[in-house]
């Protein structure tokens, strides 16, 4: 059941969080599987799945032998729970109830370990022993430091100082929530309560938060500012020659919304730049205002390159150049996919983290509260 090393199969397996549903790479829903098919990542999760289940059987069929199923079960359930490996820790669980109690070196159990590294599958995966929960939240490891004390720890997943620190407080947060009372104000070894190491830990992150975030707003603004300009000028220079009232009516009403979304992208992009940055405004306060300001700085693009197609339309559909009309019309939808395609990716996951329900709040589809009972 080793390998040269000590390591087990099983303890291999974890190490490869790719090969299950659970610990592969997060893709937007719509993009699929690059050069793999679903039904061929399907089978091969099987085919991993059963190897697992059939691994844990095994070796927790020796019941009496509780060092030899604790040598060969202990690594891989933490790992499992450090890397997300949300099959493993429930198949070893579903096999050795009792394994709910291993801890590493330092006394840190399966809630210490998802926590630490922001596994918030497994955490609600094990939150769901309704026994056993408590007693696992109160524990602390070898410091002193309690499941709230180590919610300090932060890990570099998500891109931009900000929304990284915004996921940080979203975590402890959401940790504080859940623990008992007493939790909150109990200190470690070196005289710290969670609150106190929680601050201190993430003061440089606050401090790169608020850079990231500032220079983010800069640009915007000077994006907007250009955006206005045109607007303005088109609104005094393109209002003759239009022979159709529809095609006047739709410039004037789109060059006007242009103009006043870019200056309103400006006025919520200066707001961002002259807030208080306090270390709470991250969690909703300045995600929120990101998000109004692209938005809105999308609209304004979008509204004048509707200007813009207006007066092409207006230019070449006169004198009967159907290609040329087509070219630019064309050409005239490339800002607006080339914003989408850059900015896509972040606001979506700036508005997931911003607007969805609480990380632990979802009910897992995996329920073990029967096995642990």
């Amino acid at each position: 059941m080793t390998f040269y090393g000590g390591e087990s199969l099983l303890s291999e397996i974890t190490k490869k969080p790719s090969a299950f549903p659970s610990g592969g790479t997060k893709r937007l829903p719509f993009w699929g599987y690059v050069g793999v098919s679903k039904e061929t990542k399907l089978m091969s999760d099987y085919k991993v799945l059963e190897l697992v289940k059939h691994l844990c059987n095994v070796i927790a069929d020796n019941r009496n032998d509780y060092r030899t199923i604790s040598l060969i079960l202990k690594r891989p359930l933490l790992l499992g729970a450090e890397m997300g490996v949300c099959e493993i820790v429930e198949e070893i669980i579903k096999s050795y109830p009792d394994a709910i109690w291993f801890t590493n070196e330092k006394n840190q159990n399966l809630y210490h370990l998802a926590v630490m590294n922001r596994q918030e599958k497994v955490f609600n995966l094990i939150y769901q022993m309704t026994d056993h929960k408590h007693l696992l939240l109160m524990s602390q490891d070898v410091d002193k430091n309690n499941i709230l004390h180590l919610a300090e720890n932060k890990l570099n997943v998500i891109a931009g100082a900000a929304f990284q620190m915004q996921r940080e407080l979203q975590w402890y947060k959401e940790v504080e929530n859940i623990v008992p009372a007493e939790c909150k104000n109990e200190i470690n070894c070196v005289g710290e309560t969670p609150a106190v190491v929680f601050h201190k830990s993430h003061k440089k992150l606050v401090t790169e938060g608020e850079k990231w975030m500032k220079e983010a707003a800069t640009s915007c603004i000077v994006a907007a500012t250009v955006t206005a300009t045109l607007v303005f000028q088109a609104a005094f220079g393109g209002t003759n020659g239009y022979n159709k009232l529809s095609v006047f009516m739709t410039f004037g009403f789109s060059d006007a919304l242009s103009l006043f979304s870019s200056i309103a992208a400006a006025i919520i992009f200066m707001s961002i730049i002259t807030a208080r940055y306090k270390q709470d405004d991250f969690l909703e306060a300045l995600p929120r205002k990101f998000i109004l300001g692209v938005v809105v700085m999308f609209i304004s693009i979008t509204s004048m390159m509707v200007a813009f197609g207006t007066t092409v339309y207006q230019i070449f559909y006169e004198k009967k150049a159907y290609l040329m009309l087509g070219l630019v019309g064309v050409s005239a939808c490339l800002p607006m996919l080339l914003f989408v395609a850059s900015q896509f990716s972040l606001i979506w996951h700036l508005f997931i983290y911003t607007y969805r329900p609480g990380l632990f709040s979802k009910p897992s589809k995996r329920v073990l509260d029967q096995v642990i009972r």
